[in-house]
């Protein structure tokens, strides 16, 4: 069975750290046509947004690309670019870090990686 959106849309929700409320793009464990799912709903959900507010965290754990999935995802993150504050990764490995560098290169924005949950929560929240 193909992944539907309303899966894609339980994967991309907003929590709330320390007060502060942080859009949570859940791509873990995602296969490459859920990814593709994810990364559009994330857009909808970014862009309805103001402009420089919104604090994305990223989770990659475990997630499968493929050259369209990836192409989606670097055209939204570029996209995404005037929405977002700030924005961190988690779950990043192996050949993951050949992906993670094209898309920063392509959108031209840094998006820090951090080895855990805790640190990236803590990092987008701090000194807003």
């Amino acid at each position: 069975m193909p992944p539907s959106h309303e899966a894609a849309a339980e994967r991309v929700h907003f929590i709330e750290h320390m007060g502060q409320k942080v859009l949570l793009i859940d791509y873990s464990r995602c296969n490459a046509a859920m990814m593709r799912l994810v990364v559009e709903e994330g857009h909808r959900v970014i862009s309805r947004e103001l402009p420089n507010s919104v604090l994305t965290l990223n989770d990659v754990t475990g997630a499968s690309f493929d050259g369209e999935s990836v192409a989606v995802l670097k055209s939204r993150v570029a996209a995404n670019a005037p929405y977002v504050k700030r924005a961190a990764v988690i779950g990043i490995s192996g050949l993951q870090a050949l992906i993670y560098e094209a898309v920063q290169a392509f959108s031209h924005r840094r998006i820090p990686l951090f080895p855990s949950r805790a640190e990236a929560l803590q990092w987008l929240v701090s000194d807003i």
